[in-house]
């Protein structure tokens, strides 16, 4: 079923000049049972998402119009997606379907829902250290042992290297990297280092989090090395850190996310032009929303640059960016994604 739905997916992608969005970010909610010193989310009854009436039918509905567009991904995010009870649900019926489904999640409720994300093509942890006492500050809660646990029980229900432990990394953890790396070659699993970018919500900002100067090389030519060690465990795109340096997206390396990334928020909505930032939300039926003036005119603007993109590193919207600004980019993404680069 799946290779059959992502050899439709291709030929339609093909034949529309590849002008097709190819991925969806979910957030299934915005609440988060974790509190990072870097992260939005975690503001305690900051957000209350889940009360919409009518949302879980409309979610299925929703995963029929992307795999009628012949939309390849979708990925489950948050806030914690697993605080959505339909959560584990909508994983199946996308599965079902046959899209390459994701989902990053913090840990702390992976055990209750084993069943549930041992369909994911991809499970994403979030773990940064494995000391007990720096997860617990940068975490925001002392949980780093029942991850732990939570994960083991899990994998036991899934294949080698289809778990990936997302490690967001600054300056204070860099050096308890190789013993997470250790971590995931004892496990099968694979580890995903990425640099602390600062996350705008509607033109909300955290304290600056981001790495500089020679923090920033410091950074990036520890993992090149950490990677030459753990070849088989450890990936990350070589290219985004020449991006994180010249600032993120800009006229040169323009945010593909309206025309390539579809925003979804908890109650069904699509949002552009991106997860982030709001000018256009609509229930509409998906092709109606594309074929829209409004949505029309946002994508055109993409290349463009708003004021609120400069400075914006987020890593989904590079990958879907970096995949769609450059042929050879595509290809060395790919190779780092199957970690042969």
């Amino acid at each position: 079923m799946k290779y059959s739905y992502i050899a439709k997916s291709a030929a339609k992608l093909f034949w529309s000049g590849f002008n097709l969005p190819y991925m969806v970010m979910f957030e299934t909610t915005l609440m988060c049972n974790m509190f990072c010193e870097y992260c939005i989310f975690g503001e305690e009854g900051k957000f209350n998402d889940l009360q919409t009436r009518g949302t879980r039918d409309r979610i299925f509905k929703r995963i029929d119009e992307f795999c009628e567009m012949g939309i390849f991904a979708l990925s489950f995010s948050g806030g914690e997606p697993l605080l959505n009870p339909n959560t584990c649900d909508y994983i199946a019926y996308a599965a079902d379907k046959g899209m390459w489904t994701s989902m990053p999640t913090n840990g702390l409720l992976i055990k209750k829902h084993a069943d549930g994300v041992a369909r994911l093509d991809m499970l994403e942890v979030s773990i940064d250290s494995l000391n007990v006492q720096r997860f617990a500050k940068r975490r925001g809660v002392d949980g780093l042992p029942r991850v732990i646990e939570n994960l083991d029980f899990v994998l036991a229900k899934r294949k080698p290297y289809t778990t990936q432990i997302n490690a967001a990394v600054n300056m204070e953890n860099l050096q308890d990297l190789p013993e997470l790396a250790e971590f995931c070659k004892q496990r099968k699993i694979v580890m995903h280092p990425e640099a602390v970018h600062n996350v705008m919500r509607d033109g909300e900002l955290l304290p600056d989090s981001e790495l500089h100067g020679k923090d920033l090389d410091t950074v990036e030519m520890f993992l090149r090395e950490l990677r030459m060690s753990y070849p088989k465990n450890v990936r990350f795109y070589t290219h985004y850190y020449d991006f994180y340096r010249q600032g993120g997206f800009g006229p040169k390396f323009p945010c593909r996310h309206p025309s390539k990334l579809i925003s979804m928020k908890p109650d069904g909505a699509i949002h552009l032009p991106c997860a982030f930032v709001t000018l256009h939300k609509s229930q509409a039926p998906l092709k109606e929303i594309f074929a829209s003036e409004a949505a029309k005119k946002i994508i055109a603007q993409e290349a463009t640059l708003w004021d609120f993109c400069k400075g914006c590193k987020i890593g989904c919207p590079y990958e879907v960016s970096a995949y769609t600004n450059s042929p050879m980019l595509a290809l060395e993404s790919g190779l780092n994604f199957l970690r042969l680069l």
